[in-house]
């Protein structure tokens, strides 16, 4: 008899009564869906689960739809198991809450994608002496029309296939021998100071959308740190607060100047809650709900392009072209190295000493020779 292990299924709520009885709720976004059947290694909690749970996420681009089987009970040395025992590792743990909700959706996926299309085998239930890198190759490609996509996928196998145990390999990590698609961008544009402009003129000075891009623009913040900023952070004529990236585990407390101009749009707008942006029902955006706003308020103003971080990515580019040091961006946006901050000042040194470099051509002088020409040609031309 093999041993089985339950699948901690994400967004279940445990519920024990007064009686001692054990109920499971479907819960998602911090509100009760339904009840579930008391019964978790069931068939019947199976169904129930993913009905309620299709029904109440919309699917992921490219995820399959509508009703999903997928047994709650995990055979041992297959793909789903690795990932399990992953998920159990020091390795996952120590990631942060929301990277461990990404990497668990995106393994959630995998599982139930068929290993040939048509076929009733998941590669949640693939043995793993099976899983080569053939297999892993497949898993990548089918998100090859999303390549940063593709290559997310690939970064957790490699991360899956290097899960020990005793401080041995599990099995060897053949998703090293897959390459990723080498994506080097983040998929977000720049915003340009004509961008903004245009995105301010739309919005119009004392709206809501301007005010939030106004902290963003003189702030740098990310969705996640602009949506929690309130008149708790302020100290006198500087904002102070833990960012939400990696604050569980590795802090960045940050302290950054509150620029005339931000305190100038600040000053427009009456505080009626502990954050500066409230939803039209007076509370606090949550992260992502902020961020699709933005979206939205960029599409309003024809710039579709754009997205929040798009602001933080033209703030870093112009404080580089003006001058700003690695060290000050970093201290400004909270990098931890100057690997991220390189990446603007190069560009920015880049373009001041190539025009530098085209204020010193000479030519020993043959160049006048062009400008004798040209003003011999416009007399010709009266």
């Amino acid at each position: 008899m093999n041993d089985v292990a339950n699948i901690d299924l994400p967004y279940v709520e445990k519920n024990k009564s007064r009686h001692g009885t054990v109920r499971y709720y479907l819960r998602i976004d911090g509100k009760r869906v339904c009840r579930l059947p008391e019964d978790i290694d069931s068939e019947e909690f199976s169904k129930a689960y993913w009905k309620a749970r299709n029904a109440a996420l919309p699917a992921a681009d490219g995820e399959p739809t509508g009703a999903r089987t997928i047994s709650s009970i995990v055979k041992p040395n297959t793909f789903r198991w690795l990932c399990m025992e992953y998920m159990r590792s020091d390795a996952f743990k120590a990631l942060d809450t929301s990277t461990q909700t990404a990497r668990r959706k995106i393994m959630e996926a995998m599982w139930l994608e068929p290993v040939k299309p048509g076929g009733k085998l998941q590669f949640g239930d693939m043995p793993l002496p099976h899983m080569d890198h053939n297999n892993i190759e497949v898993l990548r490609d089918r998100k090859k029309e999303t390549p940063f996509a593709a290559d997310e996928r690939l970064k957790v196998l490699r991360q899956v296939f290097d899960t020990k145990k005793d401080g041995k390999h599990i099995v060897p990590n053949v998703a090293r021998l897959v390459d990723p698609f080498a994506i080097h961008t983040d998929g977000h544009a720049t915003a340009t100071p004509q961008d903004l402009a245009q995105y301010i003129e739309h919005h119009g000075i004392r709206s809501k959308a301007v005010l939030c891009v106004a902290i963003l623009m003189f702030t740098g913040f990310r969705v996640s740190d602009a949506s929690q900023l309130g008149p708790q952070h302020r100290r006198k004529d500087m904002f102070k607060l833990r960012l939400f990236k990696n604050r569980n585990r590795k802090p960045y407390d940050i302290e950054i100047a509150i620029h005339p101009i931000l305190e100038s749009v600040l000053a427009m707008h009456k505080v009626t809650a502990l954050t500066y942006l409230v939803t039209e029902f007076g509370k606090a955006f949550s992260i992502k709900g902020l961020g699709n706003r933005i979206s939205d308020w960029f599409r309003q103003a024809g710039l579709p392009h754009l997205t929040a971080h798009s602001v933080r990515k033209g703030l870093a580019t112009d404080v580089a072209h003006n001058e700003a040091t690695d060290s000050m961006l970093e201290a400004m946006f909270g990098w931890r190295d100057a690997k991220t901050s390189k990446i603007y000042t190069r560009n920015a040194d880049r373009a001041r000493l190539a025009r530098q470099t085209v204020a010193r051509i000479n030519w020993d002088g043959v160049g006048t020779k062009l400008l004798a020409i040209i003003e011999e040609s416009d007399v010709a031309n009266g």
